[in-house]
């Protein structure tokens, strides 16, 4: 038994900001490879004042976000936001190995 406000490291693992794709209209969808590996792009909308400030404290912060697909989720770290328009924004980053 562990004993009350243990510092378990598992306590500090935080869960990535997750969008799930299928509340979105996801276009433009892309992924090109360089040296820094693979990289996904895509638009989102609609988006609300609430994600995109989620979206650019994760991007601030360097935080993983995870995309939910149907098929397969992808976890993106490096982040780029850019508003493109009000509920409308360009999501670029590196895409991680879940495993």
């Amino acid at each position: 038994m562990e004993p009350i406000g243990s510092t378990n490291v598992f306590d500090f693992v935080a869960k990535p900001f997750e969008l799930n794709c299928a509340d979105y209209e996801v276009k433009a969808a892309s992924i090109g490879h360089g040296r820094a590996g693979a990289v996904f792009r895509c638009t989102i909308s609609p988006v609300t004042d609430e994600v995109l400030k989620a979206l650019d404290a994760a991007a601030r912060s360097e935080d993983v976000i995870r995309l939910v697909f149907p098929k397969q989720p992808l976890l993106l770290e490096r982040i780029q936001v850019k508003r493109i328009e009000p509920g409308r924004v360009r999501l670029a980053g590196r895409v991680v190995d879940p495993d």
